[in-house]
């Protein structure tokens, strides 16, 4: 099939829990689907509520608010699960606390 998705493996470190995410979902829309517990409020890359750290892999980033995510945590690793989409198989760790 011509331009299929592709799925790769997440691997959420504050879980020791892995899920498939497609390249055209966020990280954030997976670890929903799949019950996971991830903080985040908006879902849409204003608050940064879901900033985690990327420890390994690669994402493509949707649009996002400078204040959620700057050039300089980007730069160093962080992310948005809301606006990140997987490129490769990842490790995360969110270091936000959202709802709690």
């Amino acid at each position: 099939m011509i331009g299929a998705a592709k799925t790769y493996q997440v691997t959420i470190q504050n879980r020791a829990m892995t899920i498939d995410c497609g390249t055209e979902q966020t990280v954030l829309q997976a670890v929903v689907a799949a019950g996971i517990d991830f903080p985040y409020i908006c879902a849409s890359g204003s608050c940064g509520a879901c900033i985690s750290q990327l420890d390994s892999g690669e994402v493509s980033l949707l649009p996002r608010s400078d204040a959620a995510l700057s050039a300089e945590r980007a730069s160093s690793g962080q992310t948005l699960a809301c606006r990140a989409r997987p490129r490769s198989d990842l490790a995360i760790t969110w270091l936000g606390r959202g709802r709690r």
